[in-house]
């Protein structure tokens, strides 16, 4: 006799917990991927620049950075200059891409309200990084070094 199993019933409750519980981390790991500007692209206008005293300046505010890209001096030491506004801990982290494999930086961890710390970025290899708050990974964006 050969015996076949029945599959399990699936409540629509546990069906729809599911693709709460799936939309939640799905945000929380920072939704989509980093993707590379296209060669010869022109890099976007809201980026953070570096000042000419080769400053970068970078905020955190209501779990975003206040810009969503920065832009650096390739083979070039440079400093980002890091404000958390808000009264939980931030940080800034520079990698190679989005995969994190190779980190270039990682800048101390800070609780705010209002505190500041300068980040001396060692001189960075030319191309498209990526940046985010390693206590909060949905706070992410480019780096753009040329």
């Amino acid at each position: 006799m050969l015996l076949v199993a029945r599959p399990k019933r699936v409540s629509l409750r546990a069906l729809l917990a599911a693709a709460a519980l799936t939309a939640v981390l799905g945000a929380c790991t920072g939704g989509a991927a980093f993707t590379p500007l296209p060669s010869g692209a022109t890099l976007p206008t809201d980026c953070a620049t570096m000042s000419a005293d080769d400053v970068i300046t970078l905020s955190a505010d209501n779990l975003e950075f206040s810009a969503p890209c920065l832009i650096a001096p390739a083979d070039t030491a440079f400093t980002i200059r890091f404000t958390n506004h808000e009264s939980i801990q931030h940080d800034v982290a520079l990698y190679a891409d989005s995969s994190k494999d190779t980190e270039y930086f990682r800048g101390e961890t800070i609780t705010g309200p209002d505190r500041t710390i300068d980040y001396h970025v060692d001189p960075m290899p030319a191309g498209d990084h990526f940046f985010d708050c390693i206590v909060h990974p949905a706070m992410k964006g480019a780096l753009y070094v040329r």
